[in-house]
């Protein structure tokens, strides 16, 4: 394994080559907010999938413990109104960028995650039924930072996105 946390999250070696495109997108975007004088914060996921259960329905998202601790204190001082969204669509997976934004602090959390909707179309469904896409940051006690966001359209599959 690789001292690189960007090479390491890798969904699958199918994937290899798009999940390294969004690191290296969040790194760019991470940087172009730090010109702009914001506090950028990168999260490295080793996991992301979607879910639907009793406990959580959207978005799950795996960080290693001190980005988490970095997030989790972030999140306490920051309201996070807005978010950036950029979407990928390769070798059937989804990839996004997400980037929650507090502006009046001028701070971002940049959060690469990625899926494979297919086999998730229930899941899909349950987010959409919500009308609400929630991105759980969480460590592996079960311990989450929550975002929700009600404009769920930029994080679905194109086809789904556009219904």
């Amino acid at each position: 394994m690789s001292e690189d946390p960007a090479t390491d999250a890798v969904p699958d070696a199918h994937a290899t080559e798009g999940w390294q495109a969004v690191m290296a997108d969040m790194a760019a975007t991470a940087d172009a907010y730090r010109d702009r004088g914001w506090t950028a914060v990168e999260l490295h996921p080793g996991d992301s999938v979607l879910v639907d259960s009793a406990a959580r329905t959207g978005l799950d998202v795996v960080v290693p413990g001190p980005e988490y601790e970095e997030l989790e204190a972030i999140a306490g001082e920051s309201e996070f109104t807005d978010v950036e969204t950029f979407r990928a669509e390769e070798g059937g997976l989804v990839y996004l960028l997400i980037v929650e934004r507090d502006p009046e602090n001028e701070t971002a959390v940049l959060v690469p995650a990625y899926y494979d909707p297919g086999g998730s179309e229930p899941k899909l469904d349950a987010v959409r039924e919500s009308g609400e896409f929630a991105l759980f940051c969480r460590r592996l006690s079960d311990e989450y930072v929550l975002f929700v966001h009600t404009d769920i359209a930029p994080f679905l599959p194109a086809g789904l996105a556009d219904e």
